[in-house]
């Protein structure tokens, strides 16, 4: 997956100099752990998708999209942090939530887990969690043009 730093700024903060990373850019999935096991236990039908066919690409302005690409399918979610906001679920309902970012970690309440994504350099890793059971763990790679 590739991600592109169109939205990356730095800022001069107690006379150093302080990177903020932007999320903007396109990710291909590198490695995942326990996705079909996640899958099963939120009631989702079983999606094979080789790695390289499952992309991340995410927006980050004056709002947020996360739009994610499973082979043939797409599902894209867009909102404000700390508002409230429709979202769509794998299994194609809607819901409402509200999204955080807590530190460096974009933070949704799902109806059945929570979704957390955060960068560390050129990775994002995005963490599905259900409460007491599955943790669904997907390590992507930034796609440089």
């Amino acid at each position: 997956m590739t991600v592109e730093y169109k939205n990356a700024s730095s800022r001069l903060v107690d006379n150093s100099q302080v990177f903020i990373m932007s999320f903007t850019g396109k990710y291909v999935l590198e490695s995942q752990e326990n996705y079909q096991e996640f899958l099963k236990a939120i009631g989702v039908s079983q999606m094979e998708i080789p790695n390289e066919d499952m992309v991340t690409d995410l927006y980050e302005g004056a709002y947020y999209r996360i739009t994610k690409y499973f082979g043939s399918q797409t599902q894209s979610n867009t909102f404000l942090l700390g508002r409230e906001a429709e979202l769509e679920d794998l299994d194609g309902t809607t819901f409402q939530t509200i999204v955080n970012k807590e530190g460096n970690k974009i933070k949704i309440q799902f109806p059945k887990y929570v979704y957390t994504a955060q960068l560390s350099g050129d990775v994002l890793i995005e963490v599905n969690s259900i409460p007491g059971g599955i943790t669904n763990k997907m390590v992507s790679k930034r796609q440089r043009d």
